[in-house]
This record gives C-alpha cells, structure tokens and sequence, in this order.
C-alpha cells in the first residue's frame, strides 16, 4: 500500500470522515503520472472527467483574460489537489493546469471521485 497517497487523501476534506481501510480502497484506483515542466495537465474548457493530487513538482493555475492570452492566478503545490469543482458541477474546466517543473500527480476517473464522496 502506497502510505504517501493515504497521507495525501486524509488531507482532503471530504474524506476526514474516512478509515484506513476505506482510504486504502481510494488508494488502489489511482493513477500515478508523470509531466515534465511546462507539459500542460489539463486545459480550461476540456470536459471535467478525473480529479487530481499533486504527489511532487509544483503547477500554474491559468484562465484565459478576455483577449485571449492565459494568465497565471495561482500555484498549487505537493499535496494541494484540482479538477473537483468541474467534476462536481458537471460543467468543462474553468482553468488549465500547467507544469513549473517536473511533476508526479495522482489522477482519479470520474467515478472514483464520486466514491469519495460516499465514504
């Protein structure tokens, strides 16, 4: 059992509530992958379809202004995770997520966020 991602998912809120054994069977659906700094994440506007844990590396939050151009309104780092509020209202991402550096992120599908949900 991968003892770092059981650490990151009890610093999620919505799974305070969650046992050892619940955590651990979130765990086992998770996806480790790897980006290289400035390899994009995901796009704003593309369907929200897979939750995200940042295990290493840290990435830019970008929204497009109104000419077009992205600009940077956050950072997100080790332990911070993305993608719940498209997946939550059903709605495309309001955000894209680009690599700083190097990164490993936990990626969850859809229906495994929704069984966070009902832990």
């Amino acid at each position: 059992m991968n003892s770092d991602l059981l650490n990151l998912l009890k610093q999620i809120p919505i799974l305070n509530d969650a046992d050892d054994d619940e955590l651990a069977d979130v765990a086992k659906n998770a996806t480790l992958m790897r980006f290289n700094k400035e390899d994009y994440i995901m796009l704003e506007g593309d369907p929200g379809d897979t939750f995200y844990i940042i295990k290493s590396g840290k990435v830019a939050v970008l929204k497009k202004d109104e000419n077009g151009n992205e600009e940077i309104v956050s950072a997100l780092y080790p332990d911070n995770f993305f993608g719940e509020m498209a997946l939550l209202k059903e709605q495309p991402r309001n955000a894209s997520i680009k690599c700083i550096e190097d990164c490993e992120v936990y990626m969850f599908n859809k229906k495994d966020f929704f069984d966070f949900l009902y832990l």
